[in-house]
């Protein structure tokens, strides 16, 4: 197996204040819930995870000049990512409250903040160049700002031969964008993640066969999330693969997506064939599963 090329991940940088709530809210009053303050993000996430995973790995995104970008970005470098963040004076690091269910599904809420404003002159020009691969999320195409930043990236990438995947990361995200406008931005990505309800939208279908055949048409490769069902890989040069997903006990979901893609993407930029990157990845996210935090 080689060593996998080195992966550029851009976008969000984000504070979670995770709340593991043990039963229904309680509207107008007290809930108890143990709550905890850790490192977030997707891209950060993914940024992550790609380090543990032996891929050498830079982050690009944007801060505020405050307590909390400085420790993000501390804490990434402890990580083994290599930040290449930008400050903005005048918007506070972004943070986001998770509400954990007694099932481990979460419910976010979110203010992006300083991430969402990375502009394009934010870009480090020397991360772009043949042999490494970009990796993007949904939420950069969220707001104007970051959304000319990504494109800006792509297109970079694109000239200087990089390769590219993209994950929707959000069902918000995407109807609030339009699922169109969200094909149209990406298509020069090679491999897109999407889970079963983000495919669903852009595919506009429900089905995972008629998902991973529409996305076929703009994506060379696509490999779809299902869950508990599993996952799904369909690729231009490469057969269809189906696996079912690894048993786990779930406590907490935030970050299993992130983790399959780091997972995946580790695998398959190192040569490894679709089956054996799709089996990497669900090992992965059955172990995020079993814990609270995106990490």
């Amino acid at each position: 197996m080689k060593k996998p090329s080195p992966v550029v991940v851009i976008g969000d940088l984000l504070v979670d204040v995770l709340a593991e709530v043990g039963g229904p809210l309680s509207r107008g009053t007290d809930t108890r819930a143990s709550i905890s303050v850790r490192a977030g993000g997707s891209s950060a996430n993914m940024a992550v995870w790609l380090a543990r995973l032996g891929v050498e790995t830079y982050f690009v995104g944007k801060v505020g000049p405050d307590f909390f970008g400085r420790s993000l970005s501390e804490e990434l470098g402890g990580e083994g990512v290599i930040p290449r963040l930008a400050e903005d004076p005048s918007a506070p690091t972004g943070k986001v409250v998770i509400l954990v269910d007694e099932t481990g599904e979460r419910t976010m809420i979110t203010d992006r903040s300083a991430s969402q404003l990375l502009r394009p002159e934010d870009l480090p020009e020397d991360l772009f160049e043949t042999g490494r691969h970009l990796h993007l999320t949904g939420y950069g195409f969220s707001h104007p700002d970051s959304r000319r930043t990504v494109i800006e990236a792509m297109n970079r990438a694109s000239e200087t031969n990089m390769t590219i995947s993209v994950d929707p990361s959000s069902v918000a995200v995407l109807e609030d964008i339009g699922p169109e406008k969200f094909l149209r931005w990406t298509a020069s990505a090679g491999i897109i993640f999407p889970n079963l309800e983000e495919g669903a939208l852009l595919a506009g279908f429900t089905n995972p066969e008629s998902i991973v055949a529409r996305l076929r048409e703009v994506y060379p490769n696509v490999v779809l999330k299902l869950g508990a069902d599993g996952a799904m890989f369909s690729g231009k040069a490469e057969p269809s693969v189906r696996l079912p997903a690894v048993p786990a006990r779930v406590v907490d979901t935030t970050g299993a997506g992130d983790a399959f893609c780091a997972a995946f993407l580790a695998s398959w930029l190192s040569g490894d064939d679709p089956e054996m990157s799709l089996r990497q990845s669900l090992e992965q996210a059955s172990l995020v599963v079993g814990e609270i935090g995106g990490r």
